[in-house]
């Protein structure tokens, strides 16, 4: 609480009615003021009444309306509250990964998994951030254990297939990439994958249907667009590839 606040002739008064914080017998300077202590104290009691999870929650909310600090705010207040609240770290780790703060988001990541080792999303994002900082081989074993919680998690699937291109290991890739696509067909992400690893193995062809499948689900995606204007490179038509490459430079700019 902050009552403390409250000038003493102020909280003398308080609960009963017909005391001077009446707010009719003030002026109107010293009326603001009370006010905006009311409502200090209203949201000091609010903050004081919320567990752990209600906060999360909150966060998550703002985290969704990329309201980043303010939803890290919240965060590190339920972490304090408890920090052996997993959901807090992984959510703490997507803001600071948001936020482009790599390494601090690793280090939440990787206090979500020691704390719940069969959250599939949390190894997911780990892996994320790993193969962001190009540490490869460390992001595949994330996806891995992603996969081992969650066998059904497609995304885990696909980057696993984006790690393995990385690594060179293309066959292995375009595996992994089906496996996405056979959970989730509509998956943006693994036919652009699965066609970056087919343009790697010089198959053009191939490489430019599956972009053109990831550009039927999402007409307007830049990377696809992109993409297939290499493909097209490639198989000489040129002037297609122009057209591919001007239709991802402005998608971009929306």
């Amino acid at each position: 609480m902050i009552s403390w606040l409250v000038p003493a002739h102020l909280r003398a008064g308080i609960g009963r009615p017909e005391s001077i914080f009446d707010l009719r017998c003030m002026d109107r300077s010293m009326r603001k003021l009370t006010v905006l202590l009311m409502l200090l104290m209203l949201s000091d009691l609010s903050m004081a009444q919320s567990t752990p999870q209600d906060l999360v929650e909150d966060a998550k909310a703002l985290f969704d309306a990329n309201d980043y600090n303010q939803a890290l705010n919240l965060t590190e207040t339920a972490l304090r509250m408890d920090s052996s609240l997993e959901q807090a770290w992984l959510l703490r780790g997507k803001i600071l990964y948001a936020m482009g703060m790599l390494r601090d988001a690793y280090q939440s990541f990787d206090r979500a998994t020691q704390l719940d080792p069969s959250d599939a999303e949390a190894w997911n994002y780990k892996g994320i951030v790993l193969a962001a900082m190009q540490r490869y081989n460390n992001s595949l074993q994330c996806f891995e254990s992603a996969i081992q919680a969650d066998p059904m998690n497609y995304e885990a699937w696909s980057n696993k297939g984006n790690t393995l291109v990385s690594l060179g290991r293309l066959d292995d890739a375009i595996s992994a990439f089906d496996r996405s696509i056979i959970l989730n067909q509509t998956y943006v992400g693994a036919w652009i994958g699965k066609g970056l690893a087919f343009y790697y193995q010089k198959r053009y062809h191939e490489a430019l249907a599956m972009y053109e499948r990831a550009l039927q689900l999402d007409p307007n995606n830049s990377i696809a667009l992109y993409n297939k204007g290499l493909a097209l490179q490639k198989l000489g038509m040129n002037k297609e590839a122009e057209e591919a490459f001007r239709a991802a430079e402005q998608n971009q700019k929306r």
